[in-house]
């Protein structure tokens, strides 16, 4: 049946590609998944290393929207102790991880001052 199947790329406004390549593996623990170039583009993505479905695709080509990026929300099993991981890599929280209706939930900024929500969801009865 004709229609959407599933979301399949988020695009995030990035300065540099190489610097937010070396960025999101080397803090997030992610990995490439595209990197392709073709005539004045290069398709770089990259995602959680379970992740399946969906990949981030670093676009150097937007440079007005670098650091406007609506926020991506990210899960995790245990925010607190991925709180602590990240931090020790460098990344920068704009909220450590507090309890909310919905869970446990941290916010962090990537290089470029786009916001990332980490959330530990709480199980749904």
């Amino acid at each position: 049946m004709p229609g959407i199947d599933k979301i399949a790329v988020v695009t995030i406004a990035v300065t540099t590609q190489d610097e937010a390549l070396r960025w999101f593996t080397e803090k997030l623990g992610f990995e490439t998944r595209a990197d392709m170039s073709g005539p004045g583009l290069r398709w770089l993505t990259v995602t959680p290393t379970k992740q399946t479905e969906v990949e981030f695709l670093l676009a150097s080509w937007f440079p007005e929207h670098v650091g406007k990026n609506a926020t991506c929300v990210v899960e995790t099993q245990d925010c607190r102790k991925t709180y602590e991981k990240l931090k020790g890599r460098g990344v920068k929280f704009k909220q450590i991880p507090e309890e909310r209706s919905y869970g446990v939930e941290g916010v962090f900024q990537d290089l470029c001052g786009n916001s990332y929500a980490l959330v530990e969801g709480k199980p749904m009865r």
